[in-house]
């Protein structure tokens, strides 16, 4: 029986090949200037958004750092990173941002 079953998947794919290149061998019906026209533009912007995307792509795969400084300065402009607050930066006297002199916390102690 499960000879019959793999002989009728190979039939089935034999056939839909088969029905598949007698389509792709059919000459396509003329098109009209105006129908032309419409597809070209509807084209357009989904190839440029295709090509862009794919370049993204690519540039995160060439540069790793170039794409994540990218996403840094887009987060930015939408304010989700507030300058005193990134590591390194400001003194330690309470106000983010503020120039100064770290004061040690309590685990640090002073060493004076």
């Amino acid at each position: 029986m499960g000879d019959w079953i793999g002989l009728g998947v190979i039939v089935l794919v034999v056939a839909g090949s088969l029905w598949g290149l007698s389509h792709l061998g059919r000459a396509r019906e003329p098109m009209s200037e105006e129908e032309f026209e419409r597809r070209a533009a509807e084209a357009r912007g989904t190839t440029s958004a295709g090509v862009a995307g794919m370049m993204y792509a690519l540039q995160k795969l060439m540069n790793p750092k170039a794409a994540e400084a990218v996403e840094v300065l887009k987060d930015m402009k939408a304010g989700y990173y507030d300058e005193g607050e990134q590591a390194g930066e400001g003194g330690g006297d309470g106000e983010p941002g503020a120039p100064g002199k770290k004061t040690p916390t309590k685990e640090e102690g002073t060493d004076a």
